[in-house]
């Protein structure tokens, strides 16, 4: 995947963000659904047994690891209250994830806040469990949970959206709609 490297607009929106995430736009990510018709169309509805159902609306509802069975409920349910929905897999539960991570270029250069070899929930633990590195520290952890593939893509992000953070998991395994990566990102937005 090459991005361009010209700056771009500011990202104003999650459904922007999601429209764009979701066309591969955004880097290297996982498939995305935003109706119950379409996630029961793809027939991956049969493949896993747990999903994350999130809301496009800022700090919105979430569900993640909601067993199969029960996402139409809480889709109905997220809707019922004006919220338009996004499904898509827990991945912690087919690979391994080595890295929680938000990166940013601060004026001072790269910083990342993450959790490395997280256990739990992001929501709940990087509030408060995440860890600051900054400059060469941040480049080496970087380094150490992302792949050749990984990094390009993500410093790539950076500098095509100056002034926005990228929130990114990294796993064992390859895994996401482009081959050869090993970090899915799930949002990019501005600081």
């Amino acid at each position: 995947m090459k991005l361009m490297n010209s700056c771009e607009p500011v990202i104003r929106s999650k459904k922007q963000m999601y429209d764009m995430l979701a066309k591969g736009l955004l880097g290297n990510t996982i498939l995305q659904y935003f109706s119950i018709k379409e996630w029961r169309d793809s027939g991956e509805d049969k493949k896993y047994a747990f999903w994350g159902v999130r809301t496009l609306t800022p700090g919105g509802p979430c569900r993640l690891n909601c067993p199969v069975e029960q996402v139409e409920d809480t889709i109905k349910r997220f809707e019922s209250d004006g919220n338009r929905c996004n499904i898509s897999l827990m991945i912690d539960k087919v690979c391994n994830v080595t890295l929680w991570a938000e990166l940013w270029q601060s004026p001072t250069g790269l910083v990342v806040y993450g959790i490395e070899y997280p256990v739990g929930s992001w929501r709940e633990k990087m509030p408060y469990q995440g860890k600051h590195w900054d400059r060469l520290s941040a480049k080496l952890l970087l380094e150490k949970h992302l792949n050749g593939n990984s990094l390009t893509d993500a410093m790539e992000l950076l500098e095509k959206y100056p002034g926005h953070i990228l929130e990114l998991s990294a796993t064992e395994s390859i895994l996401g709609i482009y081959p050869g990566r090993n970090t899915i990102h799930w949002e990019l937005r501005a600081y």
